[in-house]
Parts: C-alpha cells; structure tokens; sequence
C-alpha cells in the first residue's frame, strides 16, 4: 500500500490529525528516541500479588472463592482504593461547586481505585484467561453502577496502562477508576461532537461510523457478532483502533454478562495481533461512556479506545492538539488483520 500525507479530522470530537506515512522514514539519532517496550524490570513483592493483600486498602469489590475471607487469598479479581489517591471521597463536604471566575476550583474529590485483574502475575492482559478478561469488563460495570449512587460525582474514568512508556509504575496487569466531580474535556467534546451531528442528521455518529467502516471494509481489523474493531480515522498515534458495539448504547453501565464475554474475546484478539505487530509496545486503553446517571443518549456511542504508545508527542501535539502519525490507519489494519490469531 501506498499513502499520500493527509490532514484528517476526527468525525466525533473534531480533532486534527495529519497522516504522513514518509515520517516513518525520518532518522532516530537521539539516545531514547524513540518509545520503550514493556520489557522492563520490577520490584518484588508486588503488592497486587496473593498474601500481599495488607498492602493494599480494603477490597470495594472482589470475586472470590467461596469461604475465603475479605481482604485475603483465595480471589480472582479485587477493586481496591489506590493506596495514593489522587483524589480523595473525604474531602469537599456535601457538594462539589466551582467557584472563582477566571481561575476555576474545586476540592480535590473523587475516588481513585484500582482494579486488580488477576492473582497470577501477569503483565500482558493478552495472557489471562477469556473468563479473566470478561471479568475485568463485568468489575468495570458494577464499579460504574455503585460510583453512580454518589450524587457528587458527574464521571468514572476508566483506563489501563500497560507498560511503563504508558504510565504503568506496577507490572502487574491492572486498570484504575477515578470518579470526578466534573465530566472531562475530551467526553464533552465527544457529546458535544455527537449531539451537533444527531441536530444535523437525527443519526447517531458512531452508528454511522460503524456502517460507514463495515461497507469500506479498510480499517476494520475484525468484528463479531455485536462488536467491531476498527482503526481510529484521525489516529493520535500509529495503531491506535476503537472497539464499540454495533448496536446503539451509550451506557456501558447496561452491558450484560455474555456481551463482556464477547467483547473480551474480540479485544484479547486484536491485542495479540499488537502485540505481534508492534513487538509488545506500551498502550493505554479508555472507556469513554455518558456520564453517571445520565439517560440513555440517542447521540452517544460508548466505545473503548486504545492508544499504543508508538511515537513520543512533540512540539505540535504538546503545543496545538494536533497528532502526526507515520502509518496510515488503512495499512496499520492490514497489518493486524494479517496477525490476528486463530
């Protein structure tokens, strides 16, 4: 495949992108350059790991073996509050307002947790189980669910990093989930995005994208039944793809038991073929849905994206908020295609 440099815009948020695959090309002559793999040393014991557990703050969430006590051994899968919050629920009092004018505050409230994926210590999601998989999916919705009985918290963030270039200080295969008392820049964006194009056209603009992605076919990497995997069409970085549902949902909140099998099953394979591709590079994945509460939007979409770390920002992406990416997302999803497992 051949690719012309092109300027694209994100078809939800609006976001510029430029794709200039003769990038790729450019010489790498500094010491650090270029972005580290997940091949990097730790510290032991882990405090994720099984008989560690008092390294830990009390478990909010955990599937165990039955008769095994709280906040011991014998666990699947563990939430706990992040031993170094950077939000606390304890502070603020009974509401969250902003104040000032021109320099905007509010106390530092939220709840910052961590999800303990496994008891084996893993550092790539891809080497769980498929039922280990679903279960991170199933702990981010009943974490969602009982975030949402706080009424001062508007939003759940919900994200991994692998590896440290993405963010990761322990090895251990975790996610985080940090509620806010506002809703963040990049979903407003993204509801703002898709509320205008719903005004427009009385359609939901994931939807469209899914169809749109389907019918052309060249930056899909694979779909099942309810789910597709497609690469981002103004990528911040080389590789980075999107996984949404093919039906319309903007709560994740809803999603049912067999739908976190399913979609565990088509992300562990996308991940392996990154994996393959890329030769284990550090990624960052996001759930984006509505926000806490909210009813079901006919012009949102929630969807997961995941960003590998394959290039460093730099003066344009720091100083405009506009990405640069060496590979063009059509020949990035050939790519995967072609290393899919099974």
């Amino acid at each position: 495949m051949s690719f012309e440099s092109e300027i694209r815009r994100d078809p939800v948020c609006g976001r510029w992108a430029v794709v200039a695959p003769e990038r790729s090309l450019r010489p790498m002559t500094l010491e650090g350059a270029e972005p580290r793999h997940r091949r990097n040393g730790e510290r032991h014991p882990c405090p994720f790991c099984p008989g560690q557990e008092y390294d830990t703050p009390n478990e909010v969430l955990a599937h165990r073996t039955p008769g095994s006590q709280p906040d011991g051994p014998g666990w699947q899968l563990r939430v706990v509050p992040n031993k170094f919050p950077a939000l606390r629920p304890d502070v603020g009092g009974d509401s969250c307002a902003i104040e000032g004018m021109v320099l905007l505050t509010t106390p530092g409230f939220g709840h910052a947790e961590v999800v303990i994926e496994c008891p084996e210590h893993l550092t790539a999601p891809t080497a769980l189980t498929h039922d280990q998989f679903a279960a991170i999916f199933r702990a981010y919705r009943d974490r969602l669910q009982a975030l949402s009985e706080d009424p001062r918290v508007a939003y759940a963030a919900v994200f991994k990093n692998v590896g440290a270039e993405a963010g990761a200080s322990l090895g251990h295969t975790h996610s985080q989930i940090i509620s806010l008392p506002i809703v963040p820049e990049s979903i407003e964006a993204e509801l703002d995005g898709s509320r205008a194009f719903f005004a427009r056209t009385g359609r939901c603009v994931f939807c469209d994208l899914a169809v749109r992605e389907l019918a052309a076919g060249d930056r899909v990497i694979a779909r099942s039944e309810h789910f597709i995997a497609v690469m981002a069409y103004a990528p911040r970085y080389a590789y980075e793809f999107w996984v949404l549902p093919l039906t319309h949902a903007s709560r994740y909140e809803n999603i049912t038991n067999t739908d976190t099998l399913e979609l565990a099953a088509l992300m562990n394979r996308v991940l392996v073929a990154l994996d393959r591709v890329r030769a284990e590079p550090a990624y960052n994945w996001f759930l984006h849905t509505a926000p806490l509460r909210s009813l079901e939007l006919p012009h949102y979409h929630w969807h997961i994206e995941v960003l590998p770390r394959t290039a460093r920002p730099a003066g344009l992406e720091w100083g405009y908020g506009c990405f640069i990416t060496a590979v063009a997302p059509e020949q990035a999803a050939a790519e995967l295609r072609e290393a899919l497992p099974g």
